[in-house]
């Protein structure tokens, strides 16, 4: 989610639970990088590895999904039914089964950490079948049913007994019907945005992950930390009143059912289209015009989607609909489709398929081809938000942020739509890798805006809450430890500080060294669930480059990069620069001289300079013509907290 829409305080992070360590004055770099005691159990029982590849014996669960919806926009409720294919791939018998009901944080026992729109109803389960046994529910919309053997609810997590445990490699069936009250506009992350426009997210009961690392993910949602979920084969339906369009997850199967023959055309033009495709203009607005159907029908949209993690939805009876296409493989020339469903007058919208198309091209050619058929962008929300296929965004009137939040939200797809990492636990493992990403995308389409505008803004949100308060610790811990106050805390260490970092490990490993060590990481993990370490340790390995100093110290301490130029010399035509590491953080020594005819020379000296912990260092290098200015990091790639002793002047 785009970062502007959240914010938090830092909370009290202890150390030792997850194997960090207090800053020091002297660096204290450990001989390789601490994992915490969860993550060794799992090297030493073959499903993780040292070298940050799945283990020989890693397994993850699935679950398979058939959900039907209806929607009555006149009382904004939507009622659901879905059946569940459960499958047990782990080693362990399991004895419950535990899904997630996000819609229970609108309830009026919903423990929120963010403003909301109202209270609603929250998810009201009206039945839970396991297996064809009926599953007994509380009474209320919080605790354990009356029956020992019935379900608990817990905020919003649903804990379902089983009748007979479910054994390694065998499968659970649930069937289950529910209903809510769809939350307002400026709800977090979905909710009417009008009277008969919603987007549409955390709607079904979801299974929730059991891992090799934890066990169950029993985190309560609590509105700042997003999900983790598996992966399967998803159908579902949506029923609204003709009239209405649906754009969500998936490939709509049934177009010529819901579609008069001009969109079903325009659709089939746009999937090999380079400009746009208008599907739907105002003039066609209404039942008969818009969709097939009389007023007062009905009519049914149906959704498929494989190997993703969720699924969600918009409609409106007046969306504006432009469609095209991307080139997301170029070696096998495939395209996905492009899909833009907006109101009428939002901002820049008109331009919005340009943007979700260089978005997609671009992370593509960066990361790796986008693997899903279609991607359907819906206006309206609370800043940006991303699903498997489709992702919400709000109009922004200055189109470089319209574009930033584009492809920020389109970027998601990669982390952590494909590579499943634990946003609730660890923000920074798809926010701030997406963020890095989402320099390089914006700059695909604003020229020249990586520096002065993507790493810019993260730097000076990471460098700005140095200056007015503490080193803030990169997130590892869960999102929800974090309180709500004035500042945005968690916007700073999820998104600014780690996308700061990675770009500064970028500048020193160089982009070709880089990018194949983070292509693996993608490689590896797509459709799995990698940790924090799995991460660390792919990058290192592939890299060939030993990165535990930079892991510790910018992951797991308060240290900070500072380096100041202390003292320069010239002899001749060669000048010998002292400079002092006063943050204590390791980082490479980028130089640079300018001599007085208005020429520059730069060198840089490795980061390993400073493993043996020393705090200065002197370097020499050959400069043609009197030196008068020396500069440190003069591109502006590390995020340093004091540029002021960046800079040394010897006179005109």
């Amino acid at each position: 989610m785009r970062r502007e829409a959240w914010g938090a305080a830092l909370g009290a992070l202890l150390a030792a639970a997850w194997g960090g360590a207090a800053a020091a004055q002297t660096p204290q770099v450990p001989a390789r990088l601490v994992t915490p005691p969860s993550f060794d159990s799992a090297v030493a029982r073959g499903t993780r590895t040292q070298t940050g590849e799945p283990g020989p014996r890693y397994w993850q669960n699935g679950a398979d999904y058939d959900i039907t919806a209806e929607v009555t926009p006149a009382d904004s409720i939507l009622r659901g039914s879905e059946r569940v294919t459960y499958h047990n791939r782990s080693p362990e018998v399991l004895r419950a089964v535990v899904f997630h009901v996000y819609q229970n944080l609108f309830a009026p026992t919903g423990a929120r950490e963010t403003p909301t729109p109202g209270v609603t109803t929250g998810m009201v389960l009206e039945e839970v079948r396991e297996n064809g046994r009926v599953v007994a529910l509380p009474d209320n919309l919080v605790g354990e049913s009356r029956d020992s053997t019935g379900a608990r609810v817990y905020g919003t997590l649903l804990v379902v007994p089983l009748a007979t445990p479910l054994a390694p490699g065998g499968t659970a069936r649930f069937d289950i019907r529910w209903h809510f009250k769809i939350p307002g506009a400026w709800a977090p992350r979905m909710g009417m945005q009008d009277s008969t426009t919603g987007q549409i997210a955390q709607w079904y009961p979801q299974i929730a992950v059991f891992d090799d690392v934890r066990g169950w993910d029993a985190q309560q949602y609590t509105g700042t930390g997003e999900f983790y979920l598996d992966y399967g084969r998803f159908r579902y339906s949506v029923t609204l009143p003709a009239g209405f369009i649906v754009g969500g997850t998936g490939t709509l199967e049934n177009p010529d059912s819901v579609l008069n023959p001009a969109q079903v055309a325009a659709l089939r033009r746009a999937a090999t289209a380079t400009n746009v495709v208008h599907v739907l203009g105002p003039a066609q607005f209404g039942a008969g015009r818009a969709t097939k159907g009389a007023p007062g029908t009905r009519l049914t949209w149906t959704f498929a989607a494989d190997s993703v993690r969720d699924v969600a939805f918009s409609f409106s009876d007046h969306y504006l609909w432009d469609a095209t296409s991307a080139l997301v493989d170029p070696a096998t020339r495939r395209r996905a489709l492009v899909q833009v469903m907006y109101r009428q007058g939002a901002p820049l919208y008109d331009q919005a398929w340009r943007m979700v198309q260089s978005a997609l091209e671009s992370f593509s050619r960066r990361l790796g081809p986008y693997p899903y058929p279609q991607l359907t962008q819906t206006e309206g929300g609370s800043g940006g938000m991303e699903y498997p296929m489709t992702v919400f965004v709000q109009a922004y009137p200055d189109p470089y942020r319209m574009d930033e939040v584009t492809a920020h939200e389109v970027g998601h797809e990669w982390f952590p739509m494909v590579v499943g990492s634990n946003e609730t636990r660890y923000g920074w493992q798809d926010e701030g890798l997406n963020t890095f990403d989402t320099f390089f995308a914006t700059d695909d389409f604003y020229r020249d805006t990586l520096q002065g505008r993507g790493l810019e803004e993260a730097h000076e949100g990471y460098l700005g809450y140095v200056r007015r308060s503490e080193e803030p610790l990169i997130v590892m811990s869960p999102a929800n430890a974090f309180g709500v106050e004035p500042e945005a805390d968690y916007s700073v260490e999820a998104y600014d500080k780690p996308s700061s970092v990675l770009y500064a490990l970028l500048v020193t490993l160089g982009e070709e060294t880089f990018y194949r060590a983070y292509r693996e990481y993608i490689r590896r993990w797509a459709y799995r669930h990698p940790t924090p370490w799995d991460f660390f340790h792919t990058m290192s390995s592939v890299s060939g480059r030993d990165l535990t100093p930079f892991w510790f110290q910018w992951f797991f301490t308060d240290e900070r990069l500072d380096q100041a130029v202390r003292a320069v010399q010239q002899a001749g035509d060669s000048v010998t620069v002292t400079v002092e590491n006063v943050g204590t953080v390791y980082a490479p020594v980028d130089v640079t001289a300018r001599t007085a005819d208005g020429k520059s020379v730069t060198w840089r000296v490795d980061d390993t300079a400073w493993y043996s912990g020393r705090t200065t260092l002197t370097t020499t290098h050959a400069v043609r013509g009197r030196v008068v200015e020396v500069t440190l990091d003069a591109a502006r790639n590390y995020p340093d907290v004091n540029r002021a002793n960046n800079v040394w002047r010897g006179g005109p």
